[in-house]
């Protein structure tokens, strides 16, 4: 049998990789779309005053973040330079700040109480797993996910649940 080259090396690399990568960015991006749906879910039934229950932590909370609205500095001092009267009102344009206000839901597991198998399985289930590959499949899944330090169950997480839009203010 003939040595691989380098490249028949990366080109073999590149489709077991491509393989592997594209389903698990397709399960991602779908289990994404199903935190979102369950996230506004979760609001909804908040914002109704349901009974949250004792075992889990589910709030909405709203946080306001001013942002430049734009930074070129080089630009806008070489611009300045040029054209001071009008480099001025530039500048005022972009110092401008704008404020948004952004709606989260706040949600956890309080210390006292666990995720069981059947939580995991349920989710990979809806993924489109069949039981017995979630079973086999789901302990890797979250021990991949302590690796990462992404499976501490008792952390508070947030969700963006809706973006406002800006709003500049306005100078008179």
């Amino acid at each position: 049998m003939a040595e691989r080259t380098e490249i028949e090396k990366l080109v073999r690399w590149l489709i077991a990789s491509d393989i592997v990568y594209r389903p698990l960015k397709s399960l991602g991006e779908k289990g994404v779309r199903r935190l979102d749906k369950t996230a506004g879910s979760i609001a909804d039934l908040v914002q109704k005053k349901s009974e949250v229950g004792e075992r889990v932590i589910a709030r909405i909370e709203e946080k306001s973040e001013d942002e430049k609205a734009r930074t070129v500095n080089e630009g806008i001092k070489e611009f300045r330079k040029k054209y001071p009267k009008y480099g001025d009102i530039l500048k005022d344009i972009i110092d401008e700040k704008r404020s948004n206000r952004n709606k989260y839901l706040i949600y956890g597991l309080k210390q006292e109480y666990k995720l069981g198998e059947d939580d995991y399985l349920k989710v990979m289930e809806d993924l489109g797993f069949e039981k017995r590959e979630a079973s086999s499949m789901y302990p890797h899944i979250v021990s991949i996910s302590e690796r990462l330090k992404k499976a501490n169950v008792y952390e508070e997480r947030s969700i963006l649940l809706k973006k406002q839009p800006s709003k500049k203010k306005k100078k008179d």
